[in-house]
C-alpha cells in the first residue's frame, strides 16, 4: 500500500513540475504594450505582425495618457511602452535612484499638425504665432496677423498628462508656466472631432493621425526658415519631416524595462527590421530607419 501511495505522490508531483511557467524568451511569452493614444492602430499593426511570426508571444495593445504609461513602468506594473517624448527630468531621477533598467529605442518621427475649422481663412501661419497661440498671450484671432480672421481663440489640447502637452510646453516652446488651453480633450481623436464643430477653434494633434481626417479639418501649413533663408511654407508631410523642415516635430519611442532577454527585445528588433518600419511609413510616420527593397539583378 505504502509503495502505491508513493507511487502516485511521484506522478503528482511530475504534473506539478509538468505545470511549471516557461521562462520568457525573445519570441514567447505574454506581455502588455501600453501605447500613447494617436498610435494604438499602428502598434496594433505591429504586434499583429509580430505574433504571426511567433504564435508563442501574445501581446495587448492598450491606450494610455503619456504619462500613465511611464508611471506604470516605472512602477513595474507594464514592461513596454510607446510613447511620443522622451522621459522627462523627474521621471529620469526615478529610474536613477531605483536602478531600473531601460532600453530606449527610437522607433519612428512625427510631426505636430496645427489644425483649424474647414471656415477659418487662414492660410498660413508662423511658428511665433502658434508660439502666441499656445502659451495664451492672444486671445483673439485678429491678433493673429496671417488670420485675417476675428473672435475669441479656442485653443483645444488634451490634458497635461499627455506628451503633445508636454512636447508643446517644454521641448517645443519652452513655456515655462502650465498651458491653459480654452478646451481640454481626453485624446488627440477627440480634439480632431471638436476642431470640425467649432469655428473658432485651433487644435495641436499628431500629423499621422490627420492624414485621413484633411475633409474634416483644415491643417495648416507653418512658414519657416528654408536652408536658403528665405520664409517658406511647410506642412508636416513626411518629406518635410524627414528633412527637419517642418519646425515642429518629435520622435516615438519604445521603452522596455528589461532584466534579460524577453517578448519586449523581440518587439523591438521587429518594429525596427525592414518589414516593421514600412508599417510605420504606410502610417503616415517619418521611420526611424529607411526602408528598403532588395532587388536581385541576373546576369544574361
Amino acid at each position: 500500500m505504502k509503495r502505491f501511495f508513493f507511487s502516485i505522490l511521484l506522478i503528482l508531483l511530475a504534473g506539478v513540475g509538468g505545470c511549471k511557467k516557461k521562462d520568457e524568451t525573445a519570441t514567447s511569452g505574454h506581455r502588455l504594450l501600453l501605447t500613447a493614444d494617436p498610435y494604438v492602430p499602428l502598434m496594433q499593426q505591429e504586434v499583429e505582425q509580430f505574433m504571426s511570426l511567433y504564435p508563442e508571444v501574445k501581446m495587448e495593445v492598450r491606450s494610455a495618457s503619456t504619462r500613465e504609461a511611464v508611471v506604470l513602468l516605472l512602477n513595474d506594473s507594464v514592461h513596454s511602452i510607446v510613447i511620443d517624448r522622451q522621459f522627462n527630468e523627474e521621471e529620469q531621477k526615478v529610474i536613477q535612484q531605483s536602478a531600473i533598467r531601460i532600453v530606449e529605442t527610437r522607433i519612428a518621427e512625427d510631426g505636430v499638425a496645427i489644425i483649424v475649422h474647414k471656415q477659418n481663412p487662414i492660410s498660413n501661419i508662423r511658428t511665433e504665432s502658434v508660439r502666441s497661440i499656445v502659451a495664451n498671450t492672444v486671445k483673439d484671432w485678429s491678433q493673429i496677423t496671417e488670420a485675417h480672421w476675428s473672435g475669441g481663440i479656442d485653443f483645444v489640447l488634451t490634458g497635461k498628462n499627455s506628451g503633445m502637452y508636454e512636447l508643446l510646453q517644454k521641448r517645443i516652446f519652452s513655456i515655462s508656466k502650465p498651458l491653459e488651453p480654452t478646451t481640454v480633450m481626453p485624446n488627440q481623436s477627440e480634439v480632431v472631432k471638436y476642431v470640425s464643430t467649432h469655428p473658432q477653434s485651433v487644435g495641436c494633434v499628431a500629423a499621422s493621425l490627420v492624414n485621413d481626417e484633411r475633409e474634416q479639418i483644415k491643417v495648416i501649413p507653418v512658414l519657416a526658415k528654408s536652408p536658403e533663408g528665405s520664409e517658406k511654407k511647410y506642412e508636416p508631410r513626411q518629406q518635410e519631416i524627414y528633412n527637419a523642415l517642418y519646425p515642429f516635430h518629435f520622435s516615438l519611442y519604445l521603452y522596455n524595462a528589461e532584466i534579460k532577454t524577453s517578448v519586449g527585445v523581440g518587439f523591438g528588433a521587429l518594429v525596427l527590421s525592414n518589414f516593421g518600419q514600412k508599417i510605420i511609413q504606410r502610417a503616415g510616420l517619418v521611420p526611424a530607419s529607411i526602408p528598403y527593397r532588395t532587388i536581385q539583378l541576373h546576369a544574361e
